[in-house]
């Protein structure tokens, strides 16, 4: 069916573009600066017929960015004269040979005139400023680097992320992903690509994505939240996202959800009765969502004992399909500073700079403890070595294959992942009550400014309810609400202040998340969702992009 499709596509595309101009190949050539900013070489090789007088790149909702060093060659060396100004009105014969920038109400204009007709390839040059941005746990691209609205499309392109430092990027300190395109991503000699497999449609564009460890970059911008909440907006509809969402309660939700599971089912050779109870479960699961969205209230206490792998289980089985661990890991070792396993502290390295680091602690785990803590105090401590101080090349050290800590590290993994055993068959209503106070408590603390003065006293709790607010996703806000009411707090509890500035120091985060998601790629087989290249997604998401909206191509 894939195929007829794409013929269809195809068909419908020479149909459309005959006798029109045409982009036979793209070739987009992003070398990053250490302080985030980007050359960026794009070549095209065109057909170029009477239509027209111009080609541009639009750049739009560049937040900040901005844009210069246009340059523009044709392929007999010809180097195009930088206007000052530049009319898109004008005759195509006054455009030959020049380019010239237009800054619009949304961004830019990179404009160069068309010139003769026939085969012709042009070599743009520009620079863009914060392409790196900087986000407390890693540092990121997220950019469009070809508009949907651009026609004529490519029948063929190719994206090229290089470091102009020397820097090499390999799925160890680095993830890449793609939307709205048909294509392949890969790490190759030590550069990101991303390549169109099928001729673009007319709806498609270049949308890309790529973190990097913290130490990499210093990149001079910032975005607001952490890369894997932007990484959620910009997996939310496409097929990277295996879990549904896990947010709304629509029939449509519902409806999709018995068409994944269905189609799961039949591809998978599964009988009809196993296909059956698939579509039962999905059902129950909206009803389940349903039931506790209609009855749900605040819940101010820590729910489960404080168990976090039995909440993240029960997070997971509102999820029409798959599971999240990410903001377990996250949540875990934000508890380990609450309980004193592990602290913040200032070190002078080896260099002689002071710098924030992990100070691993000895702790006694007693029996109600999760392993999880346990497993990931002990990679604490194994890896910080001697000195107790935790240095994130000693942890990815550590976390490489063949150090002969694999079966710590996996054991770590099993923990974190696991489905917590909590209810027996049929036990729904004790796992309902427990449900409703899962999300009482995070309806509470997304709703915290909401309280009134004489709940103050629950401040007591506030450690306690930063960690949990991790593991909703929703800690920036929550931290935000409570110095809001009250930032002495902050001030006279060390601990806390920790949890509230550090944030489970990035550099030491993102490498134990990578390494973690690495191992488990291994294991799984499949990378592709954690960043470690694969096939992009088509069918939509990469929201939250710079870059986008601002067209290209022939006018």
């Amino acid at each position: 069916m894939k195929r007829v499709l794409t013929l269809l596509v195809c068909i419908m595309a020479m149909v459309t573009t005959y006798g029109r101009p045409q982009l036979h190949n793209l070739e987009i050539k992003v070398s990053l600066l250490h302080n985030g900013d980007a050359h960026i070489t794009e070549t095209r090789h065109m057909t170029i017929d009477d239509e027209g007088t111009e080609c541009y790149i639009g750049l739009a909702n560049l937040d900040g960015s901005t844009v210069g060093e246009l340059k523009v060659i044709d392929e007999r060396g010809n180097n195009f004269r930088l206007m000052d100004s530049w009319d898109v009105h004008e005759s195509r014969s006054w455009k030959e040979g020049k380019c010239g920038i237009v800054e619009t109400s949304k961004g830019y204009e990179l404009c160069w005139g068309l010139g003769e007709s026939g085969d012709r390839t042009y070599t743009t040059s520009y620079t863009v400023t914060g392409m790196v941005r900087s986000h407390p746990d890693a540092d990121a691209i997220r950019f469009v680097f070809l508009d949907q609205a651009v026609s004529p499309k490519p029948e063929h392109a190719k994206v090229i992320i290089s470091s102009e430092d020397g820097l090499t990027f390999d799925p160890d300190s680095c993830g890449i992903w793609g939307f709205r395109f048909v294509g392949e991503l890969r790490f190759e000699d030590g550069q990101m690509i991303a390549e169109t497999t099928e001729p673009m449609s007319a709806e498609a564009g270049l949308y890309i994505m790529a973190s990097f460890n913290k130490g990499l970059f210093e990149p001079t911008m910032a975005d607001e939240g952490t890369f894997e909440q932007k990484k959620a907006e910009a997996f939310e509809g496409s097929d990277y996202n295996s879990n549904g969402g896990g947010g709304g309660n629509s029939a449509g939700d519902t409806i999709f959800g018995i068409i994944g599971v269905l189609f799961a089912a039949v591809m998978g050779g599964l009988p009809i009765l196993a296909i059956l109870v698939a579509i039962w479960e999905t059902i129950k699961t909206f009803m389940a969502r349903r039931k506790r969205d209609r009855e749900l209230t605040w819940y101010r206490d820590i729910p489960l004992d404080g168990n976090l792998n039995v909440a993240n289980s029960i997070m997971n089985d509102y999820k029409y399909l798959g599971g999240d661990y990410k903001n377990l890991l996250s949540a875990s070792i934000l508890k380990l500073i609450d309980m004193g396993a592990i602290s913040v502290e200032w070190h002078t390295n080896a260099k002689g700079k002071t710098e924030q680091r992990f100070a691993v602690h000895d702790y006694t785990f007693s029996e109600k403890d999760p392993t999880l803590l346990l497993t990931l105090h002990d990679i604490f401590k194994t890896a910080a070595g001697s000195d107790h101080v935790l240095e994130p090349h000693e942890l990815k050290e550590y976390m490489k294959e063949g150090t002969g800590h694999n079966t710590t590290i996996n054991k770590f993994i099993d923990n974190l992942h696991e489905r917590a055993k909590k209810y027996k068959a049929k036990d729904f209503k004790a796992m309902h009550e427990d449900a409703m106070k899962v999300f009482g408590l995070k309806k509470y603390l997304k709703e915290f400014t909401l309280m009134d003065e004489r709940h103050l006293q629950e401040v007591k709790l506030w450690k306690e309810y930063m960690v949990w607010a991790t593991l909703f996703g929703i800690s920036d806000q929550v931290i935000k609400d409570m110095k809001k009411i009250n930032p002495e707090y902050f001030k006279m509890d060390q601990v806390a202040g920790q949890m509230a500035d550090n944030m489970t120091l990035p550099m030491i985060y993102s490498t134990l998340n990578s390494s973690t998601s690495r191992y488990l790629a291994q294991r799984d087989g499949s990378s592709r969702s954690s960043g470690g290249g694969g096939h992009s997604s088509w069918g939509g998401g990469g929201g939250g992009f710079h870059g986008g909206g601002g067209g290209g191509g022939v006018r």
